[in-house]
């Protein structure tokens, strides 16, 4: 297999990128995982991607059929410049065959290019595929997210660039982790949300409160 990884180009149409998220992402709708991604339409992804980095994995024996993609954002703020890894996906008919980890490696000599000390990346909590993903290409949990516009709680993952004392520490990454799973759980138990997990469900009878 003769894979090419490189910038989206007018060869690749947003109809083409999205059909493919419909179909890498069908796996996880049908494990009641509503990703956001299942649902991209041409039209959203040609107006929220516009100033994105868009990589691309070709077929070259297969007249450059469209076998992946994956997304980068270059941030700049008080934590200065940095990347956000998103919407990654693989065609069924090519997972497993090492795509995610070229696109994976490209993303991060793109952002090293563009000055990132870091990247982050984040992934549904029960998709135990990704997340041992994320673990397998030097990613490390360091918060729990819950995004209003799905039905399952995230974990962020971050993967420095350059050394950092503090981040590069497994017991700060796991501090961090657990503050942020504290703060989330608190906030949607507070306000009313119900959303499955064991850890909210162990906390709720430690504390008394009714499931």
């Amino acid at each position: 297999m003769n894979i090419e990884i490189r910038k989206k180009g007018e060869e690749t149409s947003w109809e083409e990128l999205a059909q493919l998220y419909h179909e890498a992402f069908q796996e996880r709708l049908d494990q009641g995982m509503n990703f956001i991604c299942s649902s991209f339409t041409p039209e959203y992804l040609e107006q929220h991607f516009d100033d994105a980095i868009i990589l691309v994995a070709l077929d070259k024996d297969q007249n450059d059929a469209l076998a992946g993609v994956a997304v980068l954002r270059i941030i700049h703020d008080d934590r200065g410049t940095w990347g956000y890894f998103t919407d990654m996906g693989i065609k069924p008919s090519y997972k497993r065959c090492g795509i995610g980890s070229k696109l994976e490696a490209q993303r991060v000599a793109v952002a090293k290019e563009n000055g990132c000390s870091f990247v982050m990346s984040d992934t549904a909590a029960n998709a135990k595929s990704s997340v041992n993903w994320h673990y397998r290409n030097g990613f490390k949990l360091v918060e729990l997210v819950s995004w209003p516009n799905t039905n399952y709680y995230s974990y962020n993952f971050r993967k420095q660039l350059v050394p950092d004392a503090k981040w590069d520490n497994p017991l700060y990454c796991k501090l961090q982790f657990w503050k942020s799973s504290i703060r989330c759980r608190m906030y949607h138990l507070e306000n009313g949300e119900d959303r499955k997990s064991i850890w909210l469900d162990l906390y709720k009878k430690l504390r008394g409160i009714p499931s």
